[in-house]
């Protein structure tokens, strides 16, 4: 019979979970048996969420954090080790693309935010939970296709991302001695409203609404046979990731792209 909750007694902390990729994954690893830390800039959301998490019987602790700032970023994760005594799982999740352009174009304030939310925020968050992690505890960078190769846009995505891969690899060279495994996931395109460009006080498009809307064709850059997908794919993905034995996969990149990265 298949264990179906594999995390049960576990702890994960999921940042960005208020919607979206986030959300999903805190919900699979809910699901999975873990208690769960989240944070996110939406309060209304990240109650949502925890209403949701303590409905399946787990605990659940909120954050309203903006992680590229470290006093804020050090006291909700010193809270979530006193709330838990340990952290097993640590989702780095949370994401910006807030310079679209090219770069001749670009707003430096929202060039280096993106940057700042996309590298600073996860090396924070892993810098002040690390003694923190237990033996054969898994962190997990989300990151993107995009910080696997150059394109015409979006450079501080690209750059941001990059960098988040390489901080991946460091932290799997460093760590594996304490049994602690460090990968990347890159999803590809998800039916997310970061994905659909929703424009602050515009609302949340529901996932399945940016699914039909790019049913046919997604935009330019990806090939033919790519396919959008529903953030609960990469909740799945995630919770392989955080299920695997201690001394399984580290330093590598797992994907739903249907594409080479």
């Amino acid at each position: 019979m298949i264990d179906q909750t594999p995390l049960a007694g576990k702890t994960a902390f999921v940042t960005g979970a208020g919607r979206g990729v986030g959300r999903s994954i805190a919900l699979h690893l809910a699901r999975a048996g873990a208690n769960l830390a989240i944070c996110a800039r939406s309060a209304d959301e990240l109650k949502t969420l925890q209403t949701d998490v303590e409905s399946l019987g787990r605990r659940c602790l909120v954050g309203v954090v903006d992680l590229t700032q470290p006093a804020a970023t050090q006291y909700f994760c010193t809270t979530a080790l006193s709330e838990f005594g340990i952290i097993d799982i640590v989702i780095n999740n949370a994401g910006a693309d807030l310079d679209v352009g090219q770069f001749s174009e670009s707003d430096p304030d929202l060039w280096w935010k993106t940057v700042e939310v996309n590298v600073r925020g996860p090396y924070l968050v892993t810098r002040f939970l690390l003694d923190g992690i237990s033996e054969g505890g898994k962190i997990i960078n989300v990151s993107s296709g995009m910080g696997r190769r150059a394109g015409d846009r979006n450079s501080a995505y690209h750059v941001s991302k990059a960098a988040l891969n390489m901080l991946s690899d460091a932290l799997a060279n460093e760590l594996w001695q304490r049994k602690i495994d460090v990968n990347t996931l890159i999803p590809g395109p998800v039916a997310t409203s970061m994905f659909n460009r929703d424009q602050p006080g515009e609302g949340r498009t529901p996932p399945e609404e940016v699914m039909a809307r790019f049913a046919d064709d997604l935009p330019p850059g990806f090939p033919t046979w790519e396919r959008l997908k529903h953030p609960d794919e990469v909740g799945a993905l995630a919770l392989h990731m955080a299920t695997q034995p201690v001394g399984g996969p580290n330093g590598q990149t797992f994907s739903l792209a249907r594409r080479p990265l």
